[in-house]
């Protein structure tokens, strides 16, 4: 598995070089419809019911399916992501299980693999191995065989106020002390400069990867994989300097909302910087009624210059239940999915980064593209995302540590004495 881990990093890059290509293509292949069946109903299980809201996107899917083999999909969307995993698992072992669902690559996905309870799709991956390539197969190759789709790529970069950096005649930072003197100034003028919160648990992995990726990367792969203590020194400098920024008044009251009160703030000038995935563009900021022309995006400088040009990348899955009801229709919403027509047909939607090669993505906004352009000319290190880079079991303890952390940043030492606990608790099992 950890070799799993290696190779995403090497994927990444593979996917950059891909989508560079794809920003300007417009070339789209007719998938080939296999004869209709009797009409059957999938269902598809999703986090993404609250906000961010995907349900007309994939009851888009659904519509189309139906009209091309006769084979609706019904989303069934659940508002939170703890009480969307605890009812995914709950099901998949039963006659219950959703013929699909969204999860979560690398080690999100093993767990349920190492269970039984995921589909084996590699005949469909063979159908359509010329359209993907083999760096992005092989992240999601477990014990020689494919398991779930890809249905986005999306980057991390920090969304910021074009409108605020405008009046306050601030230039996107290309430098930690030019990233500080930005938010000095910001804070200066009464706008809060970075986004943080404790609530919904996972988003305060976002920033603790962010100071460690720019501390160095090797440390960060290490720290996913076991191999490095989170009390090594390099960590506590990390956490050290993250600390020094909330003492400095730099990010939002930690009970705020990413997806409630982000967007609110951004859209009132009271907050000039959200560290977030490429899916927060469309999915929040603009579905809450921030203009297009107010939204700029940069790569978050690292803070050690050694740590080079880094990015966290995100693959988004889509996965079939090992007891889905309906195995073989799921599977052919899979291949359609899969192919150019339906990969490029949800990832319009989401203003997605596509994973195959041959789908068009001439509907990415200019901001993506940028961004996209930015990372292939600069030569960006690629990171996979902590929520998928670590251990399950990891992360799940690890995201509480960081509240903890966020809530009282004199906890140091002793919040990373629990990590390395929990980390150590684990890996000796191994």
């Amino acid at each position: 598995m950890r070799r799993k881990n290696a190779t995403l990093f090497i994927v990444s890059l593979v996917c950059v070089f891909l989508l560079a290509s794809l920003a300007l293509a417009s070339g789209e292949r007719k998938e080939v419809s296999p004869e209709k069946k009797e009409a059957v109903d999938l269902v598809l299980m999703h986090d993404k019911g609250g906000n961010p809201n995907f349900q007309p996107y994939f009851e888009a899917v659904g519509r189309k399916t139906g009209e091309l083999y006769n084979i609706g999909v019904t989303p069934t969307p659940y508002p939170t992501t703890d009480v969307f995993i605890a009812a995914v698992r709950a099901a998949l072992p039963t006659d219950k299980a959703p013929d699909l669902f969204t999860w979560w690559s690398t080690y999100r996905m093993k767990g349920l693999i190492d269970q039984g309870l995921v589909a084996d799709l590699t005949d469909v991956w063979d159908k359509h191995s010329a359209e993907y390539s083999k760096g992005l197969r092989d992240a999601f190759t477990f014990g020689g065989k494919n398991y779930g789709f890809v249905y986005g790529v999306e980057y991390w970069p920090v969304w910021y106020n074009k409108d605020v950096f405008a009046r306050l005649n601030l230039k996107v930072p290309t430098t930690w002390n030019e990233f500080i003197r930005v938010c000095d100034t910001l804070k200066a003028n009464n706008v809060t400069p970075l986004f943080l919160t404790v609530q919904a648990r996972w988003p305060t992995f976002i920033m603790f990867e962010e100071f460690i990726i720019g501390e160095s990367p090797e440390l960060y792969v290490d720290l996913c994989e076991g191999k490095a203590n989170y009390t090594d020194p390099r960590v506590k400098k990390a956490f050290g300097l993250w600390a020094d920024l909330i003492g400095r008044g730099y990010f939002t009251d930690p009970s705020t909302d990413l997806f409630a009160d982000s967007p609110r703030l951004f859209n009132q000038d009271e907050l000039a910087m959200v560290v977030c995935g490429t899916w927060y563009y469309t999915a929040v900021l603009t579905a809450n009624g921030v203009p297009e022309e107010k939204i700029g995006a940069f790569i978050l400088p690292s803070h050690n210059p050694n740590a080079g040009k880094v990015v966290i990348l995100e693959a988004m899955p889509i996965l079939a239940s090992e007891n889905a009801p309906h195995l073989e229709e799921a599977k052919v919403v899979v291949d359609w999915l899969m192919g150019a027509e339906g990969n490029a047909f949800l990832a319009e939607m989401i203003t997605s980064f596509p994973a195959n090669q041959k789908s068009r993505a001439d509907y990415l906004p200019p901001v993506k593209v940028n961004l996209m352009n930015t990372i292939v000319n600069e030569k960006y290190q690629i990171m996979n995302r902590y929520w998928e880079a670590t251990p399950t079991p990891i992360c799940e303890a690890a995201v509480d540590k960081f509240a903890e952390f966020i809530l009282n940043p004199r906890s140091l030492d002793k919040v990373l004495g629990d990590l390395d606990k929990i980390a150590n608790d684990y890996w000796s099992k191994q």
